[in-house]
């Protein structure tokens, strides 16, 4: 797998979800919700438990598929990623890290880096 932006958005997602496999206050939810096949349950605490294991899930499964949209995005077109989506990331990266510094944010704070050190969205290679 080469080291591009989508690449690296994939690597993020199949990461996330797998922490979130890992860590027991995130899988046991999960576990419970594949028993009784509901998230509604009357103990609220359990149920913002199984709310948060589904997010946490769904965040990383979101990353995946961003990464495979920009990784087409990019060889259909022939074009770097747009400045834009660099900008999107190295914004919710900071906010990120910021609202909590032990986390993953520092992943998105550089996968946003990594694209805004790529330069503009247009491809040298197309004008040769």
């Amino acid at each position: 797998m080469s080291l591009t932006s989508g690449n690296l958005l994939i690597s993020t997602g199949i990461l996330h979800s797998g922490v979130g496999l890992l860590i027991p206050e995130l899988r046991d939810p999960l576990l419970r919700i594949a028993t009784e096949r509901t998230t509604q349950i009357a103990d609220v605490n359990d149920r913002y438990g199984r709310e948060c294991s589904i997010w946490f899930q769904v965040a990383g499964i979101m990353m995946i598929s961003q990464g495979y949209l920009l990784r087409n995005y990019c060889q259909a077109t022939r074009k770097k990623v747009p400045q834009w989506f660099g900008w999107y990331l190295t914004g919710m990266g900071t906010v990120g890290v910021i609202v909590m510094p032990a986390s993953g944010f520092w992943l998105i704070l550089g996968q946003g880096m990594f694209i805004l050190y790529q330069g503009d969205d247009t491809n040298d290679k197309k004008s040769k």
